[in-house]
């Protein structure tokens, strides 16, 4: 995972922090210990794997147990694209993220950079919606980058 953060193409639209593979196994191993239920708050995240090996990550961080509100975040790495790995990985995350016996969540959000198409097309093709521009939204190695945001919500027949 230290490996794939480091890459120019990961790092291209997204604000990452180099870690130590000490520090990185420290923070996976936190987010390892949250429990996965109604009363989940902050980050989880997943390693998704291919071929024995690690081709990326996917998260879920839980913003307002209050609202039942979710972001969702993923990267897979350059040798592993085209191979539908983070689509499928979103999708699972959605499953997960409504399922009533789980976290039970009502809406999930995601953002990704205007200029990055297959991020775009990834949550497009996982069932968000576009709802808008957020101007300036990150600083990506020192300059501000406006993001497409994405909304999704359970429909009204999945609600509690």
């Amino acid at each position: 995972m230290v490996r794939i953060r480091a890459e120019p193409s990961v790092r291209r639209y997204q604000p990452i922090h180099q870690h130590t593979v000490e520090r990185m196994a420290a923070i996976l191993a936190r987010r390892e210990s949250t429990p996965l239920d109604r009363v989940l708050v902050g980050k989880v995240q997943w390693v998704i794997e291919c071929e024995g090996q690690c081709a990326g990550w996917v998260s879920l961080d839980v913003t307002s147990r209050e609202h039942g509100i979710a972001s969702v975040g993923y990267s897979v790495s350059e040798s592993f694209r085209g191979r539908g790995l983070a689509t499928g990985a979103v999708r699972e995350i959605i499953a997960f993220a409504f399922d009533r016996d789980g976290p039970a969540l009502a809406r999930l959000e995601a953002t990704a950079a205007v200029q990055n198409a297959a991020s775009r097309r990834v949550l497009t093709k996982a069932g968000f919606r576009e709802e808008g521009i957020a101007a300036g939204l990150l600083v990506i190695d020192g300059v501000r980058v406006d993001h497409v945001r994405f909304g999704l919500v359970r429909t009204a027949t999945e609600m509690p």
